[in-house]
């Protein structure tokens, strides 16, 4: 759902626009001045007396599930530049306004983020972080947030506020800490107290930076920091330094695809005094005149916007009302304003309705063909304005009562954590593997069904929050890591164990090897000798291995990998501990060539065969066919990822069902083929709509049974 915070385009109210100084600290009325100002710190410094803070240091990631919406669909998070760990944090209770969607928000500061939310304190911790991007930003911290824009989005916006204890007093001079945003590529420079970003599309009403030296100008209040460091004062005392802009936001027009968001927080002239943002409800969303309501800029936050229901299911033929709910910055409701709606999908229609003294207006329209609606609303008080609060929200056609389901979360880690939220807690063991690369990951999904365990995702270096969040859910006795220190590190096994109740020293444990075809091999030791089968696949690409986890799940029985040309030493020997009754390879002759289905004929006194289909899309149907029709579920899951196949692999095993493979836009003939042989009661689509596309999913409502 998206929920993107209103704007007023009118504006920062910034007052006259002062020009930027281009002053430098070599002149003795200059280093004078910089002797006051260390002067002035330390007497504010000493004068302080902070106390315990909420705020904790975050991982690049955390700040990124804490400050995007769902819709945004996250694929990764790093530090482009972090003088200090110290510097970004996660905020978790009401600070100012924030979080203004979910939970939580992220918060960068060019000091101590533990100092931030603690009011009567001097902010200024100096990290020594050393200009990255000219000759005076200092103590910079640039966060970057990977996106996958999905088909219907045409519009990126974030909400903020700038808080800074720069302000007033050093406003006009050298010290112009600034906070940028931008799309793609990050190329903001500083000269002096000159900032020159062509790329950020977070600025006020003059066009420039959110800085000391522009918003500073009637943009920002000690009473706006109130709860803060940044609120004006220390102890009560006569101190006036510290202030925070109202709540704002910025937009700008995205395409569908791969894309990153910087964000970048820096001090200038100095590393003394922080300034620090505050940021949430990063949205990716939808509007049907992008040039108008998702021009680029920082506007003042005036309205919200509330569609309803978020989600549902309704039957073809029927309709379908939207309730939008408009309310002021305070919460309270404001009527007699036009709401323009637009429906995408499945579905394209659009409607306009007026708001009523109690801040509500209805929407309604016809499902005529299955599939899934994307529903926008746009709060528009004059024609010709752009819209001051929109929202999306979503819904889904069938037919017969029978509708194309989804478990999906904003990325691969999300997806993950919402399958694993199918279980109940205190399962027997849960399975961890890498989200980034897949070869030590693949084992994961057969020895989730073979357990009837989840599998939750991780990044090498550190635990995403959504999978901590399911974790502390699902409570797990043991959990077991796939891979080794490479793709899961020990710093990740030791946080693991903080979730795992058997309290024993096998709580958390790895399965490993030297690469990917001993970490497989490990895998298979831990089945019983005697198997059914034993899945033989290509180590040098994942489709064919994941295609098969499902059904192999099912069985009771491994995957192992080979490479094209020969079978390695760990493989053949895990098959000689599986004793398997036969061997299944899994792709055709360029993926494991027929030297190695003849080598595997000494490891099994039954018969080896081969199971292939034309390409990726082929060999899963194949692998399908071994279900006879009337399944319980089928599956589909993208072919060009291998994250969301191997996680559902336990729950097609549990609900009873394949999983076959689609291209994001279009479904496959194979695919097609297979779906109408195996009429199956439910379909279920494992990830979101960049996985797969909403026009994929209407396609597959034509293929229940």
């Amino acid at each position: 759902m998206m929920h993107n915070r209103p704007r007023l385009r009118a504006g920062l109210a910034l007052g006259s626009a002062a020009p930027l100084l281009l002053l430098t600290l070599a002149t003795p009325g200059a280093q004078a001045a910089e002797d006051s100002r260390q002067a002035h710190h330390a007497e504010q410094k000493a004068a302080s007396t902070p106390g315990p803070s909420a705020i904790g240091t975050s991982s690049a990631s955390d700040l990124a599930a804490a400050l995007a919406s769902a819709s945004a669909n996250v694929q990764g998070a790093n530090f482009a530049s972090q003088p200090d760990p110290v510097s970004a944090g996660v905020g978790d209770s009401a600070l100012t306004g924030f979080p203004t969607n979910g939970d939580t928000f992220a918060i960068l500061s060019t000091g101590e983020v533990t100092a931030v939310d603690q009011p009567g304190t001097f902010a200024s911790t100096g990290l020594g972080g050393a200009p990255v991007r000219g000759n005076t930003d200092r103590d910079v911290t640039i966060l970057t947030v990977d996106l996958a824009v999905p088909a219907e989005a045409n519009c990126l916006t974030f909400d903020f506020r700038f808080l800074s204890e720069e302000f007033p007093r050093y406003v006009n001079t050298a010290y112009n800490d600034a906070f940028i945003a931008e799309l793609d590529n990050s190329t903001w420079t500083t000269a002096g107290s000159t900032i020159t970003a062509p790329d950020n599309f977070a600025f006020d009403a003059d066009g420039q930076v959110v800085s000391i030296n522009s918003t500073g100008l009637g943009g920002m209040t000690p009473e706006v920091g109130a709860g803060t460091a940044f609120d004006g004062g220390i102890d009560g005392g006569n101190n006036t330094d510290g202030a925070a802009t109202t709540l704002l936001s910025a937009s700008t027009a995205v395409t569908p695809g791969e894309h990153t968001v910087y964000f970048s927080l820096f001090d200038q002239g100095d590393t003394a005094l922080d300034s620090a943002v505050f940021l949430d409800n990063l949205v990716v969303g939808y509007t049907p005149d992008p040039e108008t309501d998702c021009a680029p800029g920082a506007v003042i936050v005036t309205h919200d916007l509330d569609l309803s229901p978020d989600s549902g299911a309704g039957e073809v033929g029927t309709d379908h009302t939207v309730t939008a709910l408009l309310t002021d910055d305070v919460g309270d409701p404001v009527g007699d304003t036009t709401i323009e709606f637009a429906v995408t999908g499945a579905h394209s229609t659009t409607g306009t309705a007026t708001t009523d003294a109690a801040g509500n207006a209805t929407f309604a329209y016809s499902g005529t063909t299955a599939g899934s609606d994307t529903i926008s609303g746009c709060a528009r008080p004059e024609a010709g304005e752009p819209c001051t609060a929109t929202d999306t929200v979503s819904f889904t056609w069938g037919v017969d009562g029978q509708v194309v389901e989804r478990i999906h979360g904003p990325d691969r880690y999300g997806t993950a954590a919402a399958i694993s939220a199918t279980w109940a807690p205190g399962p027997e063991v849960a399975y961890v593997a890498s989200g980034v690369n897949y070869p030590d990951a693949m084992p994961a999904g057969a020895l989730g069904g073979l357990n009837d365990a989840p599998v939750l995702l991780t990044r090498p270096d550190g635990l995403p929050a959504v999978t901590q969040g399911e974790l502390e859910r699902l409570q797990p006795e043991r959990i077991v890591v796939l891979g080794g220190n490479q793709a899961v590190s020990d710093d990740v096994v030791t946080h693991l164990a903080d979730y795992a109740q058997a309290d024993t020293d096998d709580e958390v444990s790895r399965i490993a090897g030297s690469d990917r075809y001993d970490t497989a091999a490990e895998a298979a030791l831990t089945y019983p000798s005697g198997v059914l089968v034993a899945y033989v696949a290509t180590g040098g690409d994942f489709p064919d291995a994941l295609a098969a986890a499902s059904r192999a799940g099912a069985l009771d029985s491994p995957v192992l990998l080979t490479r094209t040309d020969h079978l390695p030493a760990a493989t053949a020997a895990a098959l000689e501990h599986l004793d398997a009754v036969e061997i299944v390879v899994l792709g055709g002759t360029e993926a494991v060539d027929d030297t190695v289905l003849a080598a595997l004929e000494d490891h099994t006194d039954g018969a080896v065969s081969r199971v292939a289909g034309s390409d990726r899309y082929g060999t899963a149907a194949a692998i399908s066919q071994d279900y006879a029709p009337g399944v319980n579920a089928v599956f589909v899951a993208t072919g060009e990822v291998y994250a969301d196949s191997m996680t559902g692999a336990p729950i097609s095993v549990a609900i009873g069902g394949p999983i076959v493979l689609t291209q994001p836009d279009n479904l496959p003939a194979t695919t097609i083929t297979e779906l109408e042989r195996l009429d199956p009661e439910r379909i279920i689509v494992l990830g979101g709509t960049v996985a797969v596309s909403t026009e994929v999913e209407s396609a597959l409502a034509a293929y229940f049974g």
